[in-house]
């Protein structure tokens, strides 16, 4: 890290005329095309789940003491990054440049931050070494000669991921089921799982996967999601009940893992961040989400059905370090053809942490 200059010790806020990058999917909360910069002590740290806040007192122009916080990027991320709380020392004195909420004049998104020490971060920072194993150490395959998927897996660098948008087109009764969808119905907004596909690389989370010959569990980092891919032959229980998860079934076709799943309650392929226009989407959900149909404006929002099938293809890299996957909406009542994406997650030696949800988005001075 890089120390880009001495702090002062009297607070001060500041607004910038300049631009700032958005990496924050949440409802347009904070206007990007402004920059603030504010300084004060650390009254407070939450390395919470899905974002982190840092609070602070700053003098204001009238000299009254006023408490701020500043939103980061989700804790868990943080924390396989190497920050922790101990970086931020109750009454030392911080530096902030960032976004000002569009409504609350005592909250804000945080894109750099300097401590006291000098030390200069920004979201992407990461501290300590990156988490990367020995791939010598690792067995590429199993006894059954099965590749080896065993292990914890992330996104090497969730901040590089980029995109265009893939095209996606409703059905009359896709179209109706989305009609009214707001940013209330967005599962992520209320700490719960959106969808299989998607939520196994959202925010960069560290997910775990345990192997055995019969069955493969997959317990995502983001909102603590687990799958069982049951390679047995198993067949859904007839007292099973619809849910996000589903009911998936997989076998070996040679080094590939394909899975199809089935069970879905009625959910969300992509669900909605924000109204009708001027919103901000951050560059990672905006990697993943369709264009809108012809004739229909802003972000789009598009459910699926509890017809829905998701096949999954999973194939490991040669030196056994890269799992990549191939994914398939199919929706006849939803869907007028298959949505097909494709991610990649890296081995890593980062320890799995549940996601212990506590959305403080809401915390704010009216």
């Amino acid at each position: 890290m890089l120390s880009l200059r001495s702090l002062g010790l009297t607070a001060t806020l500041s607004i910038l005329p300049l631009a700032a990058l958005a990496h924050h999917g949440v409802s347009g909360q904070f206007d990007t095309s402004q920059t603030i910069e504010v300084s004060g002590q650390i009254t407070r740290i939450r390395l919470v789940n899905p974002h982190a806040y840092v609070y602070f007192d700053v003098t204001d122009a009238a000299g009254e003491v006023v408490n701020m916080r500043c939103e980061l990027t989700s804790g868990s991320l943080l924390k396989r990054s190497g920050w922790t709380e101990e970086m931020f020392e109750i009454g030392s004195e911080i530096t902030i440049s960032g976004s000002p909420d569009r409504d609350d004049p005592t909250t804000c998104l945080m894109n750099q931050i300097t401590f006291a020490n000098g030390v200069t971060a920004d979201r992407d920072s990461t501290f300590g070494d990156d988490g990367t194993i020995n791939v010598a150490e690792r067995q590429i395959e199993r006894e059954d000669g099965t590749p080896n998927i065993d292990g914890n897996w992330a996104m090497a660098n969730p901040q590089e991921r980029r995109g265009g948008r893939p095209t996606v087109t409703l059905t009359d009764a896709g179209m109706a089921a989305v009609a009214d969808a707001s940013p209330a119905d967005n599962p992520r907004f209320n700490c719960q799982i959106s969808n299989i596909a998607m939520d196994w690389v959202f925010n960069g989370m560290v997910n775990s996967i345990a192997q055995s010959d019969t069955e493969i569990t997959m317990t995502y980092g983001f909102m603590d999601l687990v799958r069982t891919i049951h390679l047995d032959g198993s067949d859904m229980p007839e007292d099973f009940v619809p849910n996000r998860a589903g009911f998936s079934v997989g076998e070996w076709d040679g080094d590939t893992l394909v899975v199809t799943t089935t069970g879905f309650d009625e959910g969300w392929i992509m669900a909605p961040i924000g109204g009708r226009a001027g919103l901000v989407i951050d560059d990672e959900e905006a990697a993943d989400r369709p264009q809108r149909p012809e004739g229909r404006g802003g972000p789009q929002a598009v459910k699926n059905s509890e017809e829905l099938t998701v096949t999954e293809q999973f194939t490991l890299s040669d030196d056994g370090t890269v799992l990549t996957r191939e994914y398939a909406f199919i929706d006849p009542a939803y869907l007028e053809a298959p949505f097909e994406g494709s991610d990649e997650v890296t081995l890593t030696a980062d320890s799995y942490e549940p996601y212990a949800c506590d959305d403080l988005t809401n915390e704010r001075t009216e």
